[in-house]
């Protein structure tokens, strides 16, 4: 027997929207398994725009002398400021590990850039790198992004990664010419 039209339940609801839910649900799980990945690095040719930063900066731009195989570089940028103070040279990189590397130099001093630069992080030491003392900068706890930041002349040189430790951060610093 048939019920009356306005008696429906909140389990013949329910049921409803299973019906429509699953095979939506299926559908959208093969796609994501058929797809192809969207997620690719794109390579970015990191050294010709160090050597424009090198010969436009009013400092001494520092960069790797080249990158590990297997190293991806993704984002490289001279960046002009309104003024001198407010240059920046960046490059990003990332490992064949999928980690990532970042390096930022900006005239100021430490703080100021650290302030700029690593908000939310904090203070956790230091690191001896080829001789020179970084400090270490690390956003919450172990487990997150770290930072090695020094002075160099009258500009301040950060190296971030997204790795645990900061062992990938001293070997991308030492490699800084």
């Amino acid at each position: 027997m048939a019920r009356k039209r306005g008696t429906e339940t909140i389990g013949d609801m329910v049921r409803s929207m299973l019906v429509v839910l699953i095979p939506v649900a299926l559908i959208a799980g093969f796609v994501g398994l058929v797809r192809p990945s969207t997620a690719e690095v794109r390579e970015v040719d990191w050294e010709a725009t160090l050597e424009t930063a090198r010969e436009s900066a009013e400092f001494a731009v520092l960069g790797p002398d080249d990158l590990p195989e297997g190293w991806t570089a993704t984002r490289v940028a001279y960046e002009r400021g309104a003024s001198a103070a407010d240059d920046a040279w960046r490059l990003n990189v990332v490992t064949g590990d999928d980690e990532y590397v970042g390096l930022v130099q900006r005239p100021g001093d430490l703080d100021r850039v650290v302030r700029a630069e690593l908000p939310g992080y904090t203070s956790d030491g230091t690191s001896l790198v080829a001789g020179e003392t970084w400090e270490r900068y690390v956003a919450g706890d172990e487990l997150s992004d770290h930072a090695l930041v020094r002075q160099v002349g009258d500009t301040v040189v950060v190296v971030l990664t997204s790795a645990r430790g900061y062992s990938l951060a001293e070997s991308f610093a030492s490699s800084l010419r």
